[in-house]
């Protein structure tokens, strides 16, 4: 929970009192935000936005907390008026790019990106993405979607450039608690590229703990959430160790 003075916050609190009008709505939900108080930051932002429907640094508050709420398809919808209004705001193209990536929408992220790049050239999140992704391009715009659907994997794995590319794409379902579907993508990238270690590691380790997974099913008391929480905690160590050896995973930042 971040530090915020107390003081400023009663003063930010005091002025939306007197003036419910006032833009001041927008620092106090960031406050808020910082603070944890979700809830408390979107009902500030709520009615902010009601009163001031074009301010920028109001609809990008609002955007910040429906994204850390959770709620991305509701952030992209903000995000969209923010680019309407201001199409050269650097937070809300950071905050695009990571809310289509959270709905594995890698094309729209993609552009989001770039057009990032457009405006800091030495964005390093940005620049290490699409290295990451840009494959993408070379694409069918309906290969993206079958990889989103994965109806037909071999299909669109058949699409990619190297095996490299299917590793992206199978950290990318781990990293959203996708992992029956990762196990699907890398055992049909197997297929396509048998000489893969790094496809034949990924395999193992998600056949592996979908079976520890399945054994403590069957012989644990714990609750099934319990079960869960752990094989999610246990996917982004692992995703982690990965990400923090390649250098490759962006943040969205404050």
């Amino acid at each position: 929970m971040n530090q915020y003075d107390p003081k400023k916050i009663e003063e930010l609190q005091l002025v939306l009192l007197k003036n419910p009008r006032s833009p001041v709505f927008a620092s106090l939900s960031e406050a808020y935000r910082k603070m944890g108080l979700l809830e408390e930051a979107l009902e500030v932002t709520t009615r902010g936005i009601k009163h001031n429907p074009e301010y920028i640094s109001g609809l990008v508050a609002h955007a910040k907390i429906l994204f850390e709420l959770k709620d991305y398809r509701q952030t992209l919808k903000i995000l969209s008026k923010v680019r309407l209004l201001k199409p050269e705001n650097i937070l809300a193209l950071r905050l695009l790019g990571h809310s289509h990536i959270k709905l594995r929408q890698h094309r729209e992220a993609l552009r989001a990106f770039k057009q990032l790049l457009i405006l800091i050239p030495n964005d390093e999140s940005a620049i290490q993405f699409i290295k990451k992704w840009e494959f993408l391009d070379s694409l069918q715009p309906e290969a993206e979607s079958q990889t989103i659907a994965i109806k037909d994997h071999l299909q669109w794995i058949q699409q990619l450039p190297s095996a490299q590319h299917v590793v992206n794409i199978i950290d990318s379902f781990i990293s959203n608690d996708d992992s029956e579907t990762a196990r699907e993508v890398a055992s049909a990238a197997i297929h396509h590229w048998p000489q893969s270690e790094e496809l034949k590691q990924r395999e193992q380790l998600l056949i592996n703990d979908a079976i520890e997974g399945s054994s403590s099913d069957e012989n644990s008391t714990s609750p099934l959430l319990e079960t869960l929480q752990l094989k999610k905690e246990f996917y982004q160590r692992w995703l982690h160790r990965i990400e923090r050896a390649k250098n490759i995973d962006p943040s969205y930042g404050n």
